[in-house]
């Protein structure tokens, strides 16, 4: 509730945020307790030695959810620090279903990160880093050491299977051709 305003006509928005400005954005918008959602994962990532540590980066960049009543604060909330704009058609704010942002909130693990979803046998895959950089291929299954699959590269005659880093690679949203 801010300035009075009940939380019946509250609904959820997506708020784009200024560069390197999410944590404010969220920090200003809770002092008016204005709930948000800003869902967080933790990605493996390798240093150019190869280390691997985790990094802890927003699902969506530059982006977070805020329930409020777009009616009465959509103004306050565009010129809250460390917000740009409320995601909409020209100057009204297009509300997000309450059913997308439980989804989101389903998938938060009690650690506070979102779960991604595991590979599946028959996932299309990109190769990211190492001399089979840009190669697509289709996952078949990790191996014994759990930090190492095996896919199926597409591009080359045959599909030979290849045994690779699980930290080189990613899904692709669609099948390789």
């Amino acid at each position: 509730m801010i300035d009075g305003h009940l939380t019946d006509r509250c609904r959820w928005y997506v708020v784009q945020t200024k560069p390197r400005q999410d944590v404010r954005a969220e920090a200003n918008l809770r002092r008016w307790n204005v709930q948000t959602l800003a869902p967080r994962v933790r990605e493996l990532r390798r240093s150019a030695r190869g280390e691997a540590s985790y990094h802890i980066a927003p699902l969506f960049p530059g982006y977070l959810f805020a329930r409020f009543d777009a009616e009465a604060l959509a103004g306050k909330i565009r010129l809250t620090r460390g917000i740009q704009r409320v995601i909409g058609l020209g100057e009204h704010a297009t509300a997000v279903d309450d059913d997308v942002v439980r989804l989101i909130q389903d998938r938060i693990a009690e650690d506070g990160f979102v779960r991604t979803r595991e590979m599946q046998p028959g996932d299309a895959v990109e190769i990211m880093e190492g001399p089979l950089r840009s190669f697509v291929g289709v996952f078949e299954h990790r191996t014994r050491a759990r930090d190492r699959v095996v896919i199926l590269l597409t591009a080359i005659g045959g599909q030979p299977r290849v045994e690779i880093d699980a930290t080189a690679i990613r899904t692709m949203t669609c099948s390789p051709a």
